[in-house]
């Protein structure tokens, strides 16, 4: 905590999780004023709710990166990023779903409450087993990818859903959609604790594709900084959750043979 070196990290862990309860206070505002602006911006409290927590995911990006260029990686700030995980993506996403259904469309909401309390509570606690999971075994075997899907990248994509489900106004539209938002919690929850395998956003032998992913992440971080464009970030993360997960399903023999040579050899 005292030495220069892990400031920085520590600095954007601190950012993840202020946002994160920061986020969870703005959707408490929403029912006091809803649909008032706030800090000045044209974005009623609920909408900004969601943004933060897609900065959260930033933020979070921006400490593992940081914590690996000063090689200021320490056991103290893996568990500071843990319980800032726990917050932003686990926490607050599901608060988010609960309370924008509440706001949004109240008679609904009244009539499904037990759904929308099992789906944030399933949501919840599967991002605290997974956290707590990372935090009592190591997964350095895994090194080139997640084993079931990472909390931020699901806090980050149910912030998402939520605000095209506000920008489209989903529940004016077509309120037979209502239910997608709580089912897509329990679907992110059980994907977090699931042990299929997710590839990381790593530098690749082919030029060609460092260049397409890293411009990508560039112009993801542009979008989600200036709040504008979620339609790309949905599309982006859809895309990479679906082709990513088919890669491991395709690659699981190999990668759980890398992790258990002598399982291979005793086959």
């Amino acid at each position: 905590m005292v030495q220069k070196k892990f400031l920085v990290p520590n600095l954007f862990t601190g950012l993840n999780f202020l946002l994160g309860i920061y986020s969870i206070l703005l959707m408490t505002e929403a029912f006091t004023s809803p649909g008032s602006p706030v800090l000045g911006s044209s974005k009623p409290p609920m909408l900004l709710a969601a943004w933060l927590i897609v900065w959260c995911a930033l933020f979070d990006k921006l400490d593992g990166f940081a914590a690996k260029l000063l090689k200021a990686s320490s056991e103290f700030g893996a568990q500071f990023d843990s319980l800032a995980d726990l917050t932003a993506f686990g926490i607050a996403p599901g608060f988010l779903v609960y309370f924008y259904s509440q706001w949004a469309d109240f008679a609904w909401f009244s009539t499904h409450r037990p759904l929308m309390i099992a789906s944030a509570s399933v949501y919840m606690l599967c991002t605290a087993l997974r956290l707590a999971r990372f935090n009592a075994i190591d997964s350095g075997e895994l090194k080139d990818y997640f084993q079931g899907l990472p909390s931020t990248f699901a806090g980050a994509f149910v912030a998402v859903s939520v605000i095209l489900h506000w920008k489209y106004g989903l529940i004016q539209t077509h309120p037979q959609l209502s239910p997608a938002l709580p089912l897509l919690l329990i679907l992110m929850g059980l994907l977090m604790v699931s042990p299929l395998y997710l590839p990381k956003l790593l530098r690749r032998q082919n030029p060609l594709f460092n260049t397409f992913q890293t411009a990508n992440v560039l112009i993801a971080y542009v979008f989600s900084f200036g709040m504008m464009l979620p339609e790309y970030l949905y599309a982006l993360g859809l895309t990479y959750g679906i082709i990513g997960f088919a890669h491991g399903l395709v690659k699981k023999d190999d990668i759980e043979n890398a992790i258990n040579p002598a399982s291979e050899e005793a086959g």
